[in-house]
């Protein structure tokens, strides 16, 4: 019996937790640059749950290069425009990309239960919170030094 509540609990929360969708409206930041990447982002991650799981690891590949990618160009912004906010930033960008690795690493063995949760709570969750607050806090810095106001 207890299977069974455990098991309706989880649907329950993967319901409650449907993946992110690009609205400009709602998770637009301002920052042409961040939104682009945000909009990618979103995309693949949006794309990974319905893939079999002969492909999810190609795709969770590139969703590691794009993060990769995506963080690189966040970086650069931040340092060229002397955030201060940079350190904290960039280890949460480093944490988020060790977490993505591993989960590629366990899906190229074929493991995929853990890399598929990640990937439906994990990944919107983390993403939610991280465009609230830093990111957002990153956009109103950026607006101010490069004019996107």
């Amino acid at each position: 019996m207890n299977d069974l509540i455990l098991s309706s609990d989880l649907e329950s929360k993967q319901e409650a937790l449907p993946l992110l969708t690009w609205s400009q409206d709602r998770l637009g930041l301002g920052v042409p640059v961040m939104d682009g990447y945000h909009q990618e982002f979103l995309s693949i991650l949006s794309a990974l749950p319905s893939m079999p799981d002969s492909v999810f690891p190609t795709l969770f590949a590139e969703l590691v290069r794009h993060t990769r990618e995506h963080f690189t160009n966040e970086e650069t912004l931040m340092r060229e425009t002397e955030y201060g906010m940079l350190r904290e930033h960039l280890e949460e960008h480093r944490r988020v990309l060790g977490d993505l690795e591993v989960m590629l690493e366990r899906a190229q063995r074929g493991r995929m239960m853990m890399p598929r949760e990640y990937v439906k709570n994990g990944m919107p969750e983390w993403f939610a919170l991280h465009l609230a607050t830093m990111d957002s806090a990153l956009a109103a810095h950026l607006k101010i030094k490069l004019d996107f106001g």
